[in-house]
Formats: structure tokens, C-alpha cells, sequence
């Protein structure tokens, strides 16, 4: 599932993400999916239920990819954004240490 390279220069380990292809593309479609979602029904009403309701399931969706991958879900979140364009809503919930714990 993981593999680690040693950056001999730096003396650091770096992880990637080696998983089955067609799991890495159903994650990264759900995540384009739910990405474009949010920012169609954040540009009606920012404010709203349904835009809190799905910035909601974003985070959710991105913690149970640091749950599963740790450092490497950020692999797929870099994917679903490059593909989509848009940006990752801003939530409490954050990317890299806070998720180690």
C-alpha cells in the first residue's frame, strides 16, 4: 500500500501511495464529485444548508483519506484538484500533523 524512498541527500523518507488504480480513481472521482457539488451550491448561497452540508462531507471525505493513506491522501486530494480546478473549502480540519495523531 506504501512505499518509502530515502532522499540519500537529505537523509528523509518520503511515502507514496501505491494502491489498486481502480480504487485510487473511484476516490478521486468521489472527490471530484463532492468538490464540484460544494462549489456549485456555494456560489448560489455561501451561507446556506446545503453548502455547509457538503463543505461537511469534503472534510469528512478528505480525514477518511488521512485515516486510510496518513500523508499519502494528499496524493488523491492533489489529483481531484489539478482534475477539477477549483480549491479545497476551508475547514478546521487540515492536512498533515493533524492527522499523524
Amino acid at each position: 500500500m506504501y512505499a518509502y524512498a530515502i532522499d540519500r541527500a537529505w537523509g528523509t523518507a518520503t511515502m507514496h501511495l501505491f494502491q489498486n488504480a481502480e480504487t485510487i480513481d473511484r476516490l478521486v472521482a468521489q472527490g471530484e464529485l463532492l468538490l464540484k457539488a460544494f462549489h456549485a451550491e456555494n456560489k448560489k448561497d455561501p451561507i446556506g444548508r446545503r453548502a455547509e452540508f457538503l463543505r461537511g462531507g469534503l472534510v469528512g471525505w478528505r480525514s477518511t483519506l488521512h485515516t486510510l493513506y496518513y500523508d499519502c491522501a494528499e496524493e488523491i486530494v492533489d489529483r481531484v484538484l489539478t482534475k477539477t480546478g477549483l480549491a479545497f473549502p476551508e475547514s478546521e480540519i487540515g492536512s498533515g500533523l493533524a492527522h499523524a495523531f
